[in-house]
């Protein structure tokens, strides 16, 4: 038997799919099936090493949502993920709500993304046995403050000129030939200067949010407790419409529902938007995003997982820099001016917590905050 679970326990009704997938998976993994939503639940009570659960959605007798949520209440370490034709967003948006499933795959799906999902699956299975302190390392300090200053001129040149621009020369072409009542074309340059000058306002304050941060003392927020459980499920909530336009879909998993840390409520919000924000920005079309939750007697770590494109660690390295992304060039695929991990940073030192960010060898990135837990509390 193995030191760590690892097994993963492939059910559907349908034999032939099932051995083709066995028999694909079986190099990488170490595969067993089951044919129904009963059969996998004894699997899963006789044997220890069930780590990861795969589950079509359509199965007579007990559905997809059903036995996950079953999985969910009996074996809740092990990791749910649902294989099905069942291809709308709403129904993966409502299997991850409702029926607590972790990644949602759609049939068909090529072999090395469900291999890709495994991974990432065993990776968080294995996140909760790790001791959080020594998992995680003090938070990179940053380079030099000449290449930040020389960061922060080069972005502020274009993000801040670009939309001057704009404004400038829509309200000249306005001043020129003042709008009649029927001239679409005045009225979408108005448009324009709106979302111009929203766009500039947006940059601005989150220039001084970041200076704000920067000044308060490291102990100013020391003493608040929140329960960092409602505040996760919260922010998900304010991201999901932008994950949806993104077709993303995002989970997460805690084995309690109420956690209580050390920090202002208004600086773990403002990271976790940070982070929340970011891996749904930079990752991919039917991409996913893991929210993890784990707890120890004084610690409690938080892990975002996204599905991302490949980064290097010298990449993740240089976008924890105050006004720097990854992709510097002014043709960058993302907007931003790369203040987000900064933020997110500087919230951790303000709350004596730890922040890291390192690569995915499957592609994507991990994020982890450790805090300091607050209190002990019962399992909900």
């Amino acid at each position: 038997m193995s030191s760590q679970p690892n097994k993963v326990l492939l059910v559907d009704d349908e034999e032939r799919l099932l051995s083709g997938l066995r028999r694909r998976l079986s190099g990488a993994f170490e595969i067993e099936t089951a044919l129904s939503g009963p059969e996998a639940l004894k699997v899963i009570e006789t044997d220890p090493n069930i780590a990861v659960i795969v589950a079509d959605m359509q199965m007579p007798d007990m559905n997809g949502i059903e036995l996950l949520k079953r999985v969910k209440t009996e074996a809740p370490k092990i990791r749910r993920l649902m294989l099905t034709g069942n291809a709308d967003q709403e129904t993966a948006i409502a299997a991850i709500n409702e029926g607590k499933v972790m990644r949602f795959l759609r049939k068909p799906c090529d072999i090395e993304d469900i291999k890709s999902a495994l991974s990432m699956a065993l990776e968080e299975y294995n996140y909760q046995s790790v001791d959080i302190a020594q998992d995680i390392n003090e938070a990179g300090a940053a380079d030099s403050s000449e290449k930040a200053r020389s960061a922060f001129l080069a972005i502020m040149n274009h993000e801040l000129r670009t939309p001057l621009h704009h404004i400038i020369g829509l309200a000249s072409a306005i001043e020129s030939n003042p709008p009649k009542s029927d001239d679409e074309a005045s009225f979408e340059h108005l448009k324009q200067i709106q979302a111009s000058g929203q766009q500039m306002l947006a940059l601005v304050s989150r220039i001084l949010e970041f200076s704000r941060l920067r000044s308060e003392a490291s102990d100013a927020n020391s003493g608040d407790t929140v329960n960092l459980i409602d505040i996760i499920r919260e922010e998900v909530e304010d991201v999901r419409p932008y994950a949806i336009q993104k077709n993303v879909t995002v989970s997460i998993d805690s084995l309690r529902n109420q956690v209580n840390i050390e920090s202002s409520e208004e600086n773990v919000r403002l990271a976790l938007k940070e982070l929340l924000t970011n891996a749904v920005k930079f990752n991919q079309k039917d991409g996913h995003v893991s929210i993890i939750v784990k707890c120890e007697r004084d610690r409690v770590g938080v892990r975002v997982n996204n599905t991302g494109k490949q980064l290097s660690a010298d990449q993740l390295s240089q976008i924890m820099e105050p006004f720097r992304q990854g992709d510097e060039s002014y043709a960058r695929a993302h907007d931003g001016v790369g203040l987000g991990l900064a933020l997110v940073s500087t919230i951790a030192d303000l709350s004596d917590a730890r922040f890291k960010i390192a690569p995915r060898k499957n592609g994507g990135a991990e994020a982890t905050i450790v805090y300091k837990r607050a209190a002990l509390v019962a399992a909900a």
